[in-house]
This record gives structure tokens, sequence and C-alpha cells, in this order.
């Protein structure tokens, strides 16, 4: 049974930047979709479609297809700039693909950026109850697992607090424990956790674990290569927005590291 489906996903944006040539640019744009209905001025997704080659054109993301079963657990690997925190962003349903189809079955829990999903000015008890809500949980539910979330977050004499206040790491903590104790069926991690200290770093990895064995889909982005054969049995390979492969984890992240190094390696010149 298909957990995650990613058919035909893009994501494109203009690129923005004060100067002449944008302004005749957007004159342009305009004019076209003054006397062209079908024009779609503003709209960086139907200019991308009528005007594919546009030069403030970004694709973040270009032709995505991969499919996940359920209880899998892939990592997300790629150097900086090729599109694995735009796809987790899509996964996790705070943008939206320009093109294709992505088709999620089960409850998802994510965590991104430290701080995403959280509401500044709301306690940390707060925030914890507002997250379930937004993963369609019942208070009774998340209830339940408030105990859990506060003990493993190391949260408990700031649970009144407002989160503004709350340090890099206590917000992590708490968005971790959040993530990871209200039962997703599907998890998307990126990589936040280069941001705690060690112990913690193993608790979230052990924590991981014990989700795994209930089953849970993992989507999980790291650039340690040791993390990722850890705990993923697939891969995917982002390179420039565009997917090299999609497979055996180990299989995907040799290939990885294999171009790293190639592209790393000196040039030798001979006279």
């Amino acid at each position: 049974m298909l957990s995650v489906s990613v058919e035909n996903v893009s994501k494109v944006y203009r690129l923005g930047e004060i100067n002449r040539k944008q302004f005749f640019g957007d004159v342009r744009r305009w004019v076209k979709g003054k006397f062209r209905v079908s024009h779609g001025f503003g709209d960086p997704e139907l200019e991308a479609e009528q005007e594919p080659g546009a030069s403030d054109l970004f694709y973040a993301l270009r032709d995505i297809n991969f499919e996940i079963g359920e209880g899998d657990t892939v990592g997300i690997i790629g150097a900086n700039g090729a599109g694995k925190s735009t796809l987790l962003k899509l996964l996790s349903r705070i943008t939206l693909p320009s093109t294709g189809t992505i088709r999620l079955k089960g409850r998802v829990g994510s965590l991104l950026e430290v701080g995403t999903g959280f509401h500044p000015d709301m306690t940390g008890r707060e925030n914890i109850y507002m997250k379930g809500a937004i993963m369609g949980m019942r208070r009774r539910e998340v209830a339940a697992k408030f105990d859990d979330i506060v003990s493993f977050s190391g949260t408990e004499k700031f649970l009144d607090t407002p989160v503004k206040r709350y340090s890099s790491g206590m917000g992590l903590r708490l968005a971790f424990s959040v993530a990871a104790f209200l039962e997703p069926e599907i998890l998307i991690v990126d990589e936040v956790l280069t941001v705690g200290d060690q112990q913690f770093k193993d608790r979230c990895i052990a924590r991981i674990g014990e989700v795994i064995k209930g089953g849970c889909t993992i989507l999980f982005v790291s650039h340690v290569g040791e993390q990722v054969r850890r705990i993923c049995r697939k891969g995917v390979y982002l390179k420039s927005g565009s997917m090299v492969c999609f497979g055996d984890a180990n299989t995907v992240l040799d290939r990885y590291e294999a171009e790293v190094r190639a592209e790393s390696a000196p040039m030798v010149s001979i006279h």
C-alpha cells in the first residue's frame, strides 16, 4: 500500500531583482496579460507553462517522480540548493507544487526549520494542543501524549512561557517531541537535528527508530551519511532540482558520495 506518491512534480519561482531589465520584463508581461487573457501575468506557474525558457524563472524542483510504501524509511540527500527542503515543504503541505500531483495517505507530522508550525506568542502548552489540532487530533488524544512530549523535550519549567522566548535548542526539542509523539503515519524530518547537542541528537535518532518500528513512514534529510544508512532503507538523490536516482539507500548514497568526491578532487595540470 502506498503512503506517498509524487507524480511529475515541479516547483518554480520568479527571481526578483530591482533593475531596468526586471522593470521592462514586468511591463512586457503586463502588456501580454492585458491583451491576452490566457497569459498569467504575475503567476510564475502559468508563465512557466507559457515561457518555460524565461531567464528569470527558477525551478527549485523539476519533474520529480517516486512512490513510497507504508512503513518505508527514505533518506533525501543532495548538496545545498538541490531542492531537498523545497520537496519536504511540498510534502508537508506548507506550499503547493507548481505542476504535478502529491498524494499522501495518513496523518503527517513534520519537523522542518526550527520553530516552523509554532505561534511565537502562544505558550509551549498552547502550541502543543494547536499542533495536534492541525494534525486532525482531538484534544483528549493530545492530552494522552502530553506528558510524554513534555518529558522528552525537557521543557517542563517553560510550558506556560511564549515560545518566542525559547532558545533555538528549546524550540527544537519541543518541536521534535510534538512531531514524534503525536503518532503521525508519515513523519518528515529536515536536517534540523544538526542544531541540538549530541545527547539530544542521539535521543532523537533512538525515538525515530521507535517510530519506525511502529510502522510510520519516514522521510529524512541529513548531510550525515551515517545517519541515512542507519535509519533509511531507500534514498532519493536530488541535484539542482532534478532527481538523479531513487532506490536502495546504500546504493543511492554511494553514488552521491562518489560524485561529491569526484567534484572536489583537485585538478592536476600536466606540462
